[in-house]
C-alpha cells in the first residue's frame, strides 16, 4: 500500500482548502495508462483513504493502490513551492 507522509496529507489539506472545494470532497488518485493523475472527487465503498486532522484528503480504487504498493508519497520544495512526489 502507498505510504503517504504528514507532509503530503498536510498539503493536500492545504490544496482542498485553498481551492474552496466542498465539504467532504478530496483528492483522487487516477491511473489513465501509465499517467497518473489527480482529480476532485469524493469517497467511494473500497476506496484507500488517507486523513489529515480527521478529514479524508486522498482517496483511490484498489487497482491505483496495487499500483502504487511499496511507494512514498511526499512533498518536495521547488521553485515553484511544495509539490507532491512519488518515491520508490
Amino acid at each position: 500500500m502507498l505510504k503517504v507522509s504528514e507532509s503530503a496529507c498536510a498539503n493536500l489539506s492545504k490544496l482542498l482548502s485553498d481551492s474552496g472545494a466542498p465539504e467532504g470532497a478530496c483528492v483522487r488518485f487516477i491511473l489513465e495508462g501509465e499517467e497518473l493523475s489527480l482529480t476532485l472527487d469524493g469517497e467511494k465503498p473500497g476506496d484507500a483513504t488517507f486523513f489529515h486532522e480527521g478529514k479524508t484528503v486522498l482517496v483511490m480504487d484498489e487497482d491505483v493502490s496495487q499500483s502504487l504498493s511499496n511507494k512514498t508519497l511526499d512533498v518536495e520544495d521547488s521553485e515553484d513551492g511544495l509539490q507532491l512526489t512519488i518515491k520508490d
